[in-house]
């Protein structure tokens, strides 16, 4: 079987809550290494990549590999009831997950595990960009805001000397823009590549940037982006969301 108890369940909580913004239903998958889940949302537009290291947990008692499918709302308003010194400790026991909250007081909660079925999930790891930069994960999502001003979708254009977020109406246009400096760092940029996103998918996964203040972006023409946000040696999440035909 599996446990494990976690003293930063604020990590846990803000990882939860970034995927469930797009995602309802998910399979985790406990082995040795961590807590693996990759899943894509109803209309297959976005794929999330998450991965919690076993080293994020105070304990972390594994024995084989197993699959907890669990409702993420479910999981998250009990992750929401910790206070900020509580230790969440875990227990799995047949078809349901126990978890208990250790403070001042004890507090026990029983969620029941779920059969999550879902579409094949596109093969991400066959993907190559061939542009990536590193930059502020709130410039990006003031972007985003500045984006949303205007439309609901925006393009983004990379070259090496400069990155720009563009939305556009009939009437109105935002424009972003941003040249290396402490808040972009270009990482590869093999040539100029140009796509268009839809904003409200990159709102949702913005929110993401409490868990980090950097953010890693590869993306190429026309092309799937990946947003990586990562707390070194404890948690890696990923999203690669599909491009918006041009209109």
């Amino acid at each position: 079987m599996f446990s494990a108890a976690i003293d930063d369940v604020g990590l846990l909580r803000d990882s939860v809550s970034a995927v469930g913004e797009l995602i309802d239903e998910v399979e985790l998958n406990v082995k040795a290494g961590g807590i693996k889940m990759v899943a894509a949302d109803k209309a297959v537009v976005v794929v999330v990549d998450f991965f919690l290291s076993k080293d994020a947990f105070r304990e972390y008692n594994y024995e084989e590999d197993t699959r907890i499918g669990i409702n993420l709302a479910s999981f998250l308003q009990v992750l929401r009831r910790a206070m900020p010194a509580d230790r969440l400790k875990m227990r799995l026991e047949g078809n349901k997950l126990h978890m208990l909250l250790e403070g001042e007081s004890l507090r026990s909660f029983v969620l029941p595990l779920m059969d999550v079925t879902r579409e094949q999930t596109p093969p991400i790891d066959k993907l190559e960009f061939p542009a990536s930069i590193a930059m502020s994960s709130e410039i990006f999502s003031s972007g985003v805001d500045d984006a949303e001003l205007v439309g609901d979708s925006v393009v983004l254009t990379l070259r090496k000397d400069r990155f720009t977020m563009k939305s556009e109406s009939d009437s109105s246009a935002a424009q972003l823009e941003l040249v290396p400096s402490e808040s972009l760092r270009v990482v590869n940029v093999n040539e100029p590549v140009r796509a268009r996103y839809s904003v409200d998918y990159l709102k949702k996964i913005m929110k993401s940037r409490k868990l980090s203040d950097k953010i890693s972006v590869s993306m190429g023409s026309d092309y799937p982006i990946k947003f990586q946000f990562d707390v070194p040696g404890k948690m890696e999440l990923g999203f690669i969301l599909a491009p918006r035909v041009e209109e």
